[in-house]
């Protein structure tokens, strides 16, 4: 944090289709808030990922907000926000940004991001306005290549290390659907929710 942001809030947006919620996005958002210090981590379920549309294998909003909701209990630096849900549609990150920032003038708001999603930056859209938004907080991930990234972009970004998870939402959803254990890969109250509502057991 540099000195003229220390009295001021912070805020790192934490999106993504959280399907399921699971320790690796734990152990990350864990890591990131803590090596940066931020005041809260928002985790913001999409209503519908731009890279996922027509996705078969996406859990309701209903049932990914549930499992987000139980996943972050207990850390009160987590919260979760229905933002992009409520608003529907495809889930663009800048629009989102700016309704955080209209809401929290006053908040210095940063959005957490991983490694390999960072090549491909300059295709989300609006990018450059997301970096006037906020600072990227970038975590390394198998296939990432930050010297590759423009220079405008790393000058936005902060590196934070973070445990490197070898979980996914597909690899999950394929052990469900199979019949396979995913416990001790998500946190247990998502486990139960999952089986409870029968979530996954048909993998397309």
């Amino acid at each position: 944090m540099t000195d003229d942001s220390a009295d001021r809030p912070t805020l790192a947006l934490f999106g993504g289709s959280f399907n399921p919620p699971h320790l690796a996005h734990l152990a990350v958002a864990e890591a990131v808030a803590d090596a940066v210090g931020l005041d809260q981590v928002c985790w913001m379920p999409a209503a519908t990922p731009p890279h996922k549309q027509d996705d078969p294998t996406l859990a309701s909003a209903e049932h990914r907000l549930a499992m987000a909701r139980l996943a972050v209990e207990g850390n009160p630096r987590f919260v979760v926000s229905d933002l992009e849900l409520r608003r529907g549609g495809t889930s663009y990150t800048v629009d989102t940004l700016r309704q955080l920032r209209a809401e929290r003038p006053d908040t210095d708001l940063y959005l957490i991001v991983g490694g390999d999603s960072l090549v491909d930056f300059p295709t989300w859209r609006e990018p450059e306005a997301i970096l006037g938004l906020a600072r990227l907080l970038v975590y390394q991930r198998p296939g990432s290549d930050e010297a590759a990234v423009a220079p405008a972009i790393r000058a936005r970004t902060t590196l934070v290390e973070a445990p490197l998870l070898d979980l996914s939402g597909t690899m999950l959803r394929a052990r469900i659907a199979a019949g396979r254990t995913v416990r001790y890969l998500v946190p247990e109250a998502v486990r139960a929710y999952i089986e409870a509502h029968g979530l996954y057991r048909h993998e397309a």
